[in-house]
């Protein structure tokens, strides 16, 4: 029960990334649609795969995950207002998100005994 909870926030904090992608796209001022493809297709590619139950999605879901907090800190120190937002918004998401994608990991972890 407490798996599949985890699954459904990761899955849940991986469409709030998507949202936070397109924020920029929407917004007045210089955007990159190529820099949104670049964000958001390996997580398209990872989304469905959540749910299968099994662990190499959730350890490619951490590294990615780590990418995007490094893009966050670097978005988090920008001149501009709603960068700065989206940066710290990113930052709070990617923790929980990373944090969610550990403990899904170890609950799945093979026992040892």
């Amino acid at each position: 029960m407490q798996s599949r909870h985890l699954v459904r926030l990761l899955q849940a904090l991986s469409i709030l990334l998507l949202v936070l992608f397109t924020i920029p796209l929407l917004s007045p001022g210089p955007s990159s649609v190529g820099l949104w493809l670049m964000q958001a297709l390996p997580l398209l590619l990872l989304l469905p795969r959540l749910h299968l139950g099994t662990r190499r999605p959730l350890q490619w879901l951490g590294f990615l995950v780590l990418f995007y907090f490094a893009a966050a800190i670097l978005q988090l120190f920008s001149s501009v207002p709603l960068q700065r937002w989206l940066g710290g918004l990113t930052v709070l998401c990617c923790l929980v998100m990373f944090t969610a994608a550990i403990v899904q990991l170890r609950t799945k972890a093979p026992s040892t005994e």
